[in-house]
């Protein structure tokens, strides 16, 4: 028998138009852990896709060749010279904003490694819409500290 697993969005930003959030399944966020090592090896990159975040979340639509551009099945990728982030869309009933969900990142080194990032990228997405289908499903919505 098939089971739910837990699911837990932990919200990087919220902005007027979105809710960004990294994707945590059974334990493991490999967006949040990407986010936590680019912060430490490179504060440049890393403020460089914070603000890239931020400025997304305050539109309805915005898509960006340079910036934040459509890949492939719903998946995009927040841009920065050598830096990926790669997310989707969704909503949660009865919250919004809407959401852009982190699933994971990466360097964009060689054609090879950013298409294994985009396939785990793209693995972790329907992984995430198989699990929120099912019923005995948990997903559990982190909040900054400053939200209500």
């Amino acid at each position: 028998m098939n089971t739910g697993i837990e699911i837990v969005l932990n919200t990087i930003h919220v902005g007027s138009a979105r809710r960004v959030v990294t994707l945590g399944l059974d334990g493991k966020d490999l967006a949040q852990e990407f986010l936590t090592s680019l912060h430490k090896s490179n504060r440049t990159g890393f403020d460089m896709i914070q603000a890239r975040v931020k400025a997304i979340a305050e539109h309805e639509q915005h898509e960006n060749q340079y910036t934040f551009r459509h890949l492939v099945g719903g998946l995009y990728e927040f841009k920065r010279p050598g830096l990926r982030l790669y997310a989707f869309y969704d909503d949660l009933p009865g919250l919004k904003p809407q959401f852009i969900i982190a699933t994971s990142g990466g360097t964009k080194n060689t054609a090879k490694e950013q298409n294994r990032d985009i396939a785990r990228a793209q693995a972790l997405q329907q992984r995430y819409l198989a699990a929120k289908s099912k019923p005995d499903t948990k997903i559990k919505l982190l909040t900054l500290p400053d939200e209500d």
